[in-house]
This record gives C-alpha cells, structure tokens and sequence, in this order.
C-alpha cells in the first residue's frame, strides 16, 4: 500500500537565484531587523493589494494580538467563533480580554451575524468583533459591521485563510478595522511563517509597526511595551518568491477545487460541500467537506477508510474552541457542533499532480458510493 496523499504538503518557489540570496545572508549576518527585504515584501504585498502600507510581521498569530493591542479599546469582551484555529482565541486572551463564543452558518462555516445580534445583546460590555475566514470563504462583513457599528464595536478580520479570495471583484473587503493574514507555510502565499496585518487607520498602522519591534518609537516618549514580532530576511525572501508566482498558484488552487468540487457534488447523499458565496472566488485554502456517513461511523472511521483508499483527510477545527477546558460556559453553539462531528479536510495544495488527483476522485466515488 502506498503513503496516502498527504492532507497538508507545503509548496515554494524558491529558485537558485533565492537560495543565492539566502546563502549571502547567513554569511553577511545581516538577516532581521526590518532589512530591506521585509520592506520590498511590504511594498509588494501593497501593490498587490492596492492598499497604501502593510506592516507585515512574523506570525498570523502576532498580527492578531498586535492588532487588539494597537486598538487599545477598554477592557471586556471579544466575539469571535469557536469554530476557527487557536490563534484567534489566544489573541484574545493575552490581549487582556473576554472571549464570548458565537455560532457559525452551516454551510459556509463562518460566523453567523444572527446568533451575533443576539449576544451583542446580552453583552453591552462587548469592544471587538472577530470574523474569521474558513477555508477561503469570507463570513457576511456587512452583515456583522452593521450589528457593530451602531454600537461603536470595533471589527478585526481574522483573515488568514483568506489571501487570494475576492469578494466582488475586490481583494479586500472595506468593512474591517484591521485584517490579519497569515503565511504560514500550508497557506496558500506561504513564506514559511510570517503574517500581516492591514489597517484602515495610519496611526493604528503605526502603532502596530512599533509594537511590533519592542514597542520602541522615535523618542522615549513614544514607548509602548511591546513585542518581539518582527519578520526576518530569510523568510521575507520566501514571501518574495511565493508572492512572484501567485497569479499561477493561485489559478492552480482554484482549478484543483473545481474539479474536486465537482468529484464530490456527484454523491449528494454522502456528501455536502462548502457553501460558496454569491460574487466569492475562494482561494481555495482548504477543502472541508461535510461527509454524511460520520454520523454513523464516527469521524475516525472516516479518516481511516479514506486513509486506505489512498487519501489523506482530518478533522478540522478539532477540537472547537468552546470544547477547550474552561472555556465552555457559553450558550448552546449546535451548527459549530454539527459542522465539526462531520466535517473532513481534504488534501489540496498549490501543486498536485494528475495522479493525484485522479487518485482522490476515485477515492471520492468509492466512499460515495458505499451507502
């Protein structure tokens, strides 16, 4: 038996010429501290983006926390959908917030702007709404903006699924305050890890800059305790080389979902795929696919009859944060519940081949097909 097609396979561009300049940085020394390849990836990336600055820093995970700090809102809670990553739960925390927990919309996964109108309700001490992007597929911003805005609350995307995925023609959306990237390396610009963070306000831009780098400014008296969350040279030069050749890598994600996409629409009863939004073209980022026979067999069982015909699935989001221990005294959350028990990820990377491919629809067939 072969090795499954593995769920996650990272992918870089990395040319001679990149492995040159790398090699000329670890002999020189002169790899972090804000050098000029971190700058010329910010002014790409802000190019590409059509946006003024980025202010890019060394994980998703920063851009999240640095983004809460920069707001500098008063103290309460945070709401945010237990179905995404840890990171975003993090943030919250070590930024000195509550975490309330909201339940998503069960075909698109993300964050439902009804169940938020009801908590926003019972939380008036509410200062920040955190949005996620699932797997590509942005949550409805105008929908939640409008339950926020009236009230003053303050909205930060977590958008690091989300590089490459328009909405309207648009790369980004103008509801956020701030949005946050991540290009880990399973991402879909991935620069080994490394983040960003864009925001509508310059001052916050700058603080966020600075708090980034200890915290330090251009007088004592612009000093805020800070952090260590810079991207070094190294990695900023992979950022480089994946942001080159991402109209190609990212043509290449769409044209492999599609096609899988269509692998799983032939069996409707075995299978539910991510809803796609009206006027969204997803990158692509993952594919979380509903499999049905999870309710009978249990989500391991899946995994391990996927895993012998050849393809290699997992449980995403596993567990969901309000499963965390002591984080689950929150309301009743039973589309995160339901969408969790039965969703598996699929593999899909920036380069597959037709063997694998064609190796994952048959494997989709089979499974489709055992009733």
């Amino acid at each position: 038996m072969t090795d499954p097609i593995p769920g996650i396979r990272p992918y870089f561009n990395t040319s001679d010429a990149d492995l040159e300049i790398i090699a000329g940085l670890l002999g020189s020394g002169q790899v972090t501290n804000n050098g000029p390849y971190v700058k010329e990836f910010e002014a790409k990336l802000a190019a590409y983006l059509g946006v003024e600055e980025t202010v890019i820093v060394s994980s998703g995970s920063d851009a999240l926390l640095l983004a809460l700090t920069a707001l500098s809102l008063p103290p309460g809670k945070i709401i945010l959908p237990a179905y995404t990553f840890a990171a975003t739960l993090n943030a919250v925390v070590h930024a000195g917030f509550e975490p309330v927990f909201c339940d998503i919309d069960p075909e698109t996964y993300t964050l439902d702007p009804f169940h938020l109108a009801a908590l926003l309700e019972r939380h008036a001490d509410t200062r920040c709404v955190i949005p996620v992007n699932v797997f590509g597929i942005p949550p409805d911003l105008a929908g939640i903006k409008a339950h926020c805005d009236p009230a003053g609350i303050r909205l930060v995307y977590d958008n690091a699924h989300g590089f490459g995925t328009t909405c309207q023609g648009l790369k980004l959306g103008p509801e956020p305050d701030i949005q946050c990237f991540s290009f880990h390396a399973t991402k879909a610009l991935p620069a080994i890890e490394g983040g960003m963070a864009l925001a509508r306000d310059p001052k916050v831009a700058d603080a966020i800059r600075r708090l980034r780098n200890h915290g330090l400014g251009t007088s004592p008296e612009a000093f805020r305790p800070g952090f260590n969350a810079k991207m070094d040279e190294i990695r900023a030069v992979i950022g480089l080389s994946s942001l080159e050749h991402f109209p190609a890598t990212l043509a290449r994600r769409r044209a492999y979902g599609q096609r899988l996409l269509q692998a799983f629409n032939r069996f409707p009863e075995a299978y539910t795929t991510q809803a796609i939004p009206s006027g969204v073209e997803t990158n692509f980022q993952n594919l979380g696919i509903r499999c049905h026979a999870a309710r009978r067999l249990g989500m391991d069982r899946v995994i391990g009859i996927f895993a012998e015909l050849g393809v290699g699935v997992r449980s995403y989001f596993n567990p969901p944060l309000h499963k965390f221990k002591g984080f689950g005294t929150g309301p009743a959350l039973p589309n995160t519940d339901i969408v969790w028990e039965i969703l598996a990820s699929f593999p899909i990377h920036s380069r597959m081949s037709e063997e694998s491919l064609a190796g994952m629809e048959r494997a989709i067939a089979r499974f489709g097909g055992m009733g």
